[in-house]
């Protein structure tokens, strides 16, 4: 017979393993004396015994914080699980989940104080220390403080998870009580703790996603921290009385950095609390510098915020450990799993499973999108264990293969949206014979638009970093991307990031290349005279570097500055002379852009036919080669030729066709110019309703690209509203 009093190290060691224990009475016969309860199949004569617990309901729950704050919507969740626990045989069972010091424990303590009437039959709590398995309690101790909560005579009391287990869920069968379980580690754990049937709630708090509790059917709740006036208002309450008054941008500034997390904010409350003498704004400087951020808030504190973040470092696998240090090194604000595996120099499916982990042990956040991101001081936390815990050797290979994996990525995506545009960067010819990375335009452009941030802060760690060529490349990879959706800020800081580093390398052909780049922003920005001399430094370069197809392009810019200062004639002999570089290069695309070129300069010039001429053999040649981008401007500009000197029905075919190719393309600004010709060409037909949905849809592309045209466009409008003059009937847009 198998004894109910006998316990073991293999049963205490189950829960941390997520198995069920064994059951040590199953099976037993005859008369038991002592305490026994049904865990199994038990047959003869068993009696419980109990004693009454003569103080009263228990309640050991934390007090509520006094500085509790917001929550509402969290709150309102529990409230809803609250309202379901109607059914006297069923347990409500919810789990908050988040880093440590978000607050969670705050929350479930808030709630459970608030709702302690509902449960009559006791409010029990238990710290199960679980954020390291080495320092977990075991749920066999719980279990004994529980029953001896509950009334239970310690010496009635069995030896055992399960036999405590068992007698636990019979205590508690039919009573309506809540348990608060804070810092569980597993769901084994948790599950030894559950009580028996009745309308009890049960709230568990962890770092890790206890998703072994789904069989009990468990509401899981992310707690995430503070938005950012609620922080605020967390920060003024714990300081309002104890110092002088603080400015309404200096908290917030105190807020966001701290990250808007609780522990954080009340290290930030205290230090202002306790040093009145010294001012706020100083706290901002010393927190803003990322290298002491975290020493800050941890100074003299009892939980410190750094400590909290080790805990949870430290119980990881050592791979998803390494991971964990090497992401803090990846300087954007979000990635994706194949950046994570580059970085690491892992496979894929070993990323995975890591970030799966590492989001688990909310170490990490996870995107719907597939993209995983950190808490900004969870970031800094990770790059401080990069710099502790990974030899320098370690750190630098992990960046570059960072490096490499976004620039080649880059270099895939710029090709896949032009292939026929010429490159200084090798990788491009690579690319070219290598398999396709993309699918096609849009995911090429797609993965820009997504990974522009990183891509900056790559352009500029490169640049702060020594690693020049990879500065410049990664630059000259992004011209696509500016060209079609404009982000002019991000456009210029590259470049100019860009171009320092090729002025570092002497290269004048980098140097030129990004200088052109550099002035095409400033082009569309209307900047003509800055783009001009950048235009004019560029050529230099070229010359110098001896490079013909530089100095073509470099004439090519020039001539657009020509026609933007209304200097046609100068514009076709520096096209021209552009014109004849690529026939000498074989540059059949270089002439077929010349010819779209000359075509927009002998318009400008009033010379329409010759202007159709030149622009018909470019959209001929660009449509047929699929050069969706190019050819949309070219139908742009032979459309701007119909439609100033007619017939119209061709300009509207032309702009028809122009539309179509320019959202093939994903040219956004191409479409802005044609519902901007369209809208002039509706009014010129006596449609002024059609008018003004044209110009509306221009207007609103222009000015989410910031483009100057938007101010024209926007005064077309405002003409358009003063005129009274009759709608056509029966009018539709074109």
């Amino acid at each position: 017979m198998q004894s109910a009093g006998n316990g073991s190290e293999d049963e205490a060691q189950h829960y941390r393993e997520g198995q069920e224990p064994p059951n040590p009475i199953a099976g037993i016969t005859g008369d038991v004396p002592g305490t026994a309860v049904q865990a199994g199949a038990i047959y003869g004569g068993v009696h419980f015994h109990s004693h009454a617990n003569d103080e009263g309901a228990v309640c050991q729950l934390p007090l509520a914080p006094a500085g509790f704050t917001d929550r509402e919507g969290e709150l309102g969740r529990l409230a809803q699980v609250h309202a379901e626990v109607g059914d006297t045989r069923q347990v409500r069972l919810v789990v908050l989940t988040g880093p440590g010091g978000v607050g969670k424990t705050a929350l479930a303590t808030r709630f459970l104080r608030e709702a302690m009437a509902e449960f009559p039959d006791g409010q029990l709590y238990a710290d199960l220390a679980g954020f390291a398995p080495e320092e977990a309690v075991e749920p066999d101790e719980t279990l004994d403080a529980f029953l001896r909560a509950l009334g239970v005579a310690p010496g009635e009391i069995p030896r055992g998870l399960a036999a405590r287990s068992a007698l636990f869920r019979q205590r508690t069968k039919g009573r309506r009580i809540a348990v608060l379980l804070d810092n569980a580690l597993s769901a084994a754990q948790v599950r030894a703790l559950l009580p028996g049937e009745g309308a009890h709630l049960v709230v568990v708090t962890s770092r890790l996603r206890l998703t072994g509790l789904v069989a009990h059917r468990p509401r899981f709740l992310d707690i995430g921290p503070l938005d950012a006036a609620a922080a605020v208002r967390l920060l003024n309450g714990l300081v309002a009385g104890h110092r002088a008054t603080i400015g309404a941008g200096t908290f917030r500034d105190l807020a966001r950095l701290g990250g808007n997390l609780p522990l954080a904010l009340c290290a930030i409350a205290g230090r202002l609390v306790m040093r009145p003498d010294r001012s706020a704004e100083r706290m901002v400087a010393e927190l803003d510098d990322e290298r002491r951020r975290l020493a800050v808030l941890s100074r003299h504190e009892e939980r410190p915020v750094r400590a909290v973040f080790d805990v949870s470092y430290l119980s990881l696998p050592e791979e998803a450990a390494r991971l964990y240090r090497l992401l803090g090194l990846h300087p954007g604000p979000d990635f994706d799993v194949r950046a994570a595996a580059a970085l690491a120099g892992i496979d894929y499916l070993d990323a995975e499973e890591h970030l799966e982990y590492l989001v688990a042990a909310s170490l990490l956040g996870e995107r719907g999108d597939g993209r995983f991101a950190f808490h900004d001081l969870l970031r800094i936390h990770a790059r401080e264990r990069a710099r502790d815990d990974e030899p320098a050797r370690e750190r630098e290979a992990a960046l570059e293969r960072l490096f490499d994996y976004y620039l080649r990525t880059a270099v895939a995506a710029d090709l896949t949206l032009n292939p026929g545009r010429w490159h200084l960067n090798p990788m491009f010819e690579d690319a070219r014979e290598s398999p396709a990375v993309f699918e096609g335009r849009t995911s090429a452009l797609d993965w820009l638009a997504t990974e522009l941030p990183t891509l900056r802060a790559l352009v500029l760690l490169a640049r702060d970093s020594g690693r020049n060529q990879a500065a410049w490349q990664l630059c000259e990879a992004l011209w696509m991307l500016f060209s079609l959706r404009k982000h002019y800020g991000a456009w210029t800081a590259t470049h100019q990031a860009g171009l320092a580093a090729a002025e570092d390398l002497d290269d004048p052909a980098a140097q030129a290349r990004m200088l052109v780049a550099l002035a095409g922003a400033h082009m569309n920005l209307g900047e003509v005279d800055t783009a001009t001399e950048l235009y004019r430094r560029a050529h230099e370069l070229w010359v110098r570097a001896g490079h013909r197809l530089g100095q073509a392009a470099a004439l090519e810019n020039l001539g657009v500055a020509d026609i933007v200062n209304q200097d046609p004639r100068s514009a076709i002999a520096r096209f021209t002379a552009a014109l004849r570089i690529f026939e000498e290069q074989g540059e059949a695309r270089g002439v077929a852009i010349m010819d779209r070129r000359l075509g927009e300069a002998h318009r400008d010039a009033g010379e329409y036919d010759a202007a159709i001429g030149y622009l018909t053999r470019a959209v001929d040649y660009l449509t047929t080669t699929g050069d969706d981008y190019m050819a949309s401007r070219a139908l742009v500009g032979l459309a701007a030729c119909y439609l100033q000197a007619g017939p119209l029905e061709v300009a509207d075919t032309t702009l028809g066709q122009a539309l179509r190719v320019s959202q093939r393309a994903g040219a956004r600004m191409e479409v802005a110019r044609v519902h901007q010709m369209l809208g002039e060409l509706a009014q010129l037909r006596g449609h002024p309703r059609s008018s003004r949905e044209h110009l509306q849809r221009a207007l609103s592309s222009y000015t989410e690209l910031g483009a100057p045209e938007a101010e024209t466009v926007r005064q077309h409008l405002a003409d358009l509203e003063s005129d009274t003059g009759e709608e056509h009937p029966g009018e539709e847009l074109s």
